[in-house]
């Protein structure tokens, strides 16, 4: 989902939450009609867009600039004149008022294709997940062992050392610190979930409220620590399979739902208003 936050006039509030909260793939976080005396509410949402009205922005740049350190901004102008201020302003689009349903949903289209685009661009340049490396077990470091990554089922801190805890009830020890094991398994299919736990994410059988179990066994049901948590959970939530969230097109209490509906049908033929007019004609 889109996450999508507006300020500006309340006519420009009303068609844009209609049509946020009506589309697919977007999701309405919150509103202002008028300019935020702190950013606190915007700030921890952190919407993928924020749609500003340029009657609010003239002379307001500061904050303009500082909503777009963190999200993308939409500038909503009020002619094709005013326009030259998206570029002012480092804005990914522009609308024109009144914003037509085609003109906003060209939006999310171009948004949701840089997205894309830039996931590749991101994805091209992710190392290799390691697939093995070597550990030395002995104090004096004479002995090395390659450990398979694919074999390792988690690591355990014990005082001054961790123990690498492997399929077939083998174990090694080496005198690194969790956080050296951390950093070089960084970027690979492993997870910091506990002060004392690294554990390899494709060995997880199931999740249940602050444990994980591994490889389908008792003695490996570790705990998920407060401090680590959240990061563990939204990297466990980008492989959870989500429902699709179902627009209910009629779900307005004023004309604007079949307004809606038959923007879909007439395109660029009618915007809104025009649509509106016809029908009460």
């Amino acid at each position: 989902m889109i996450n999508c936050y507006v300020i500006g006039e309340l006519s420009t509030v009303e068609s844009l939450c209609a049509y946020i909260s009506n589309y697919p793939v977007t999701e309405l976080r919150g509103y202002s009609v008028h300019i935020p005396e702190h950013f606190d509410p915007v700030y921890h949402i952190r919407p993928d867009i924020v749609f500003i009205d340029s009657s609010l922005s003239a002379g307001n740049e500061s904050w303009v600039d500082r909503i777009r350190q963190f999200s993308s901004v939409v500038l909503i102008a009020g002619d094709t004149h005013q326009a030259f201020e998206a570029f002012e302003y480092l804005a990914f689009d522009y609308m024109i008022k009144p914003v037509s349903l085609n003109r906003f949903v060209k939006c999310i289209n171009k948004f949701e294709l840089i997205t894309q685009l830039a996931g590749s661009i991101l994805a091209s340049r992710k190392p290799e997940a390691m697939e093995s490396f070597f550990i030395k077990t002995d104090s004096k470091g004479f002995k090395e062992v390659l450990i398979k990554c694919d074999q390792l089922i988690y690591i355990q801190a014990l005082q001054n050392y961790v123990v690498l805890h492997m399929e077939n009830d083998r174990r090694f020890s080496c005198h690194n610190s969790m956080k050296e094991m951390e950093d070089n398994l960084s970027g690979s299919s492993f997870s910091r979930i506990h002060k004392s736990f690294i554990i390899n994410d494709s060995k997880i059988t199931s999740i249940e409220g602050n444990t994980v179990t591994l490889n389908h066994a008792e003695e490996h049901k570790l705990l998920i620590g407060n401090t680590y948590r959240k990061a563990f959970f939204d990297k466990k939530n980008e492989r959870m399979i989500k429902k699709v969230k179902q627009p209910n097109l009629l779900s307005f209490s004023r004309p604007a739902s079949l307004v809606f509906c038959l923007g879909f049908l007439f395109g660029d033929i009618l915007d809104a208003s025009e649509l509106l007019t016809f029908l009460l004609t």
